[in-house]
């Protein structure tokens, strides 16, 4: 039966093991190399029963197809250092090779078609956490909508509902897909990137002095996060999907709120109705929980 947001909350709180299907552009950037390593090493709160690569395009891809390529590629390397053994029981498929053509067109791709086979094989609500472009998703609503009465889904992207716009990396990859997600009817938990998320920071000298040393895995982290920039004097850096897990594993970090979902426009906006079915909204992030929790588990694992 198909959550509610009330439920959803609930459920998030209630410390239980939940059961997902992790959808990651894993070598857009360094973020969602932490939140899959975090996801793997909370096997008290999280079951990952598969991983699906989603597409992007930036300058570290040519096309969709090429970063939804080398996400695939980066999944196994993370995987395989954060446990060797455990990596070889979690099932990696590669996603969509383009973007959504339109709000009624989905792209064939083996992680569409393994998001509507688990969701509708399971007997337990599936929770889908997505961390990139919302293709595959989407897909798989286009394709089999009953989807939408079995699973619940955790986005991390959009801009905050106050910001005069939402072109954020995530959602303005693939609109159209953004829009079939937000008028699904989905059980929905949106984490919002400026004006939210955009406080989950950390720094260069932070993750050295808990992670260097360590660990293989630890190592390979703090290398891809000094390289992210040329200017390490001051800076700073979001390490924005791992709050997709922390969903899951510190609830309590995260103020949830149920708000009428927007529309999202093609103009990359959103459009507000109190008449729409509602979703879950979170609206505030206490990183020091989410942090702590985090270096713990990576700096700990080979304990």
């Amino acid at each position: 039966m198909k959550m509610t947001p009330q439920e959803l909350i609930s459920e998030l709180k209630n410390g239980k093991k939940k059961k997902i299907i992790l959808d990651t552009d894993a070598y857009n950037e360094v973020d969602d190399q932490y939140a899959i390593a975090y996801s793997m090493l909370s096997p008290d709160r999280v079951e990952i029963l598969s991983i699906n690569a989603a597409p992007f395009l930036n300058k570290r891809s040519t096309s969709a197809g090429d970063g939804m390529e080398k996400s695939y590629n980066e999944i196994f390397r993370i995987t395989a250092l954060t446990d060797p053994e455990k990596a070889k029981d979690i099932p990696v498929y590669r996603g969509s090779d383009r973007f959504l053509p339109s709000k009624s067109e989905y792209v064939s791709s083996p992680a569409c078609d393994n998001i509507i086979r688990t969701v509708m094989n399971s007997d337990e609500t599936v929770w889908i956490v997505a961390i990139g472009a919302i293709t595959n998703v989407a897909s798989a609503i286009i394709k089999e909508p009953a989807i939408c009465e079995r699973a619940a889904l955790v986005w991390l992207g959009g801009h905050a509902l106050t910001c005069p716009d939402t072109k954020e990396f995530n959602l303005r990859q693939d609109i159209p897909a953004a829009e079939v997600v937000f008028d699904s009817g989905i059980p929905l938990l949106q984490i919002p990137c400026d004006g939210v998320c955009s406080s989950f920071i950390t720094t260069i000298p932070e993750v050295e002095y808990y992670l260097r040393g360590k660990n293989e895995l630890c190592d390979y982290l703090c290398d891809i996060t000094a390289s992210y920039t040329k200017n390490p004097y001051g800076w700073s850096k979001v390490i924005w999907d791992v709050t997709a897990i922390a969903c899951i594993t510190q609830p309590e970090a995260l103020a949830m709120v149920v708000l009428p979902r927007p529309y999202v426009t093609s103009d990359c906006r959103y459009a507000f109705d109190a008449a729409r079915e509602p979703y879950v909204y979170v609206r505030k992030i206490r990183r020091d929980p989410i942090y702590a929790d985090l270096f713990r588990k990576l700096s700990e694992k080979n304990k």
